[in-house]
């Protein structure tokens, strides 16, 4: 496993917390370790308490490029320049928007090394807001399920996780509406795919609503070119 995502200076991003993509490579990699304990001192980076994690196609070093593009747009190549910057507002952070859409919020780090520390911003576009402990359950789950352990997710299961590993209490349930739920489905679904598998999926989710929409005569309308690449664009395919 990695301690974490390889990024150009003066970036700082913890990928552990704010990462899927890079979260879920982690997991995939348990197989080669196959000791959970050791995960434990990774999931210290998540830390205690909720994020923003980022669900779309960037990389982590593509999101660092396109941030500092943005910032020698504007001039800023140093340290002072980017300190100066960031309180022109009178706050202690700015936001900038990158190709996909998502908007991520840069803060002044410690380290001035990587003095500019980047993280999504509170419900951008694809991001969910998840809580730590959330989060860390799931990635057990998925390392165990990984290493064929378990299958599939029951309550009991998960609560004896969270307590052996992360020292949490019990949940009541673990229902498909819960957010933990949630958030292994988005895992499985969103980065899980292989890419033959979602071109798969998406050709044939296509072909129907085109059949669909075209026997109501709808089809001309629906599918011009702006609202078809809209439509499977929000439907991830």
């Amino acid at each position: 496993m990695d301690d974490n995502c390889l990024v150009p200076l003066p970036i700082n991003f913890n990928c552990w917390k704010h990462h899927a993509g890079f979260i879920k490579k982690q997991i995939e990699s348990v197989r080669a370790i196959k000791e959970l304990e050791e995960l434990k001192v990774y999931l210290l980076k998540i830390g205690e308490s909720q994020m923003d994690l980022y669900f779309g196609r960037l990389s982590p070093s593509d999101i660092s490029e396109q941030i500092l593009s943005a910032l020698h747009r504007i001039k800023i190549f140093e340290y002072e320049q980017y300190k100066s910057w960031l309180s022109k507002d009178g706050k202690d952070f700015q936001l900038v928007e990158l190709k996909d859409k998502s908007v991520w919020a840069l803060r002044l780090n410690d380290d001035i090394r990587r003095y500019v520390h980047i993280h999504p911003g509170r419900y951008s576009p694809h991001t969910v807001r998840v809580k730590a402990t959330t989060l860390k359950t799931a990635i057990f789950l998925l390392c165990i399920e990984q290493l064929g352990e378990i299958n599939p997710f029951e309550t009991e299961t998960v609560n004896n996780i969270r307590k052996k590993y992360l020292n949490e209490p019990p949940l009541k349930s673990f229902s498909n509406a819960s957010g933990l739920r949630r958030l292994i489905d988005l895992f499985h679904k969103r980065r899980g795919l292989k890419l033959q598998d979602r071109k798969r999926v998406c050709g044939f989710s296509r072909t129907y609503v085109k059949l669909i929409l075209g026997w109501f005569g709808y089809k001309q309308f629906f599918f011009d070119c702006r609202f078809e690449r809209f439509f499977w664009k929000r439907a991830n395919c």
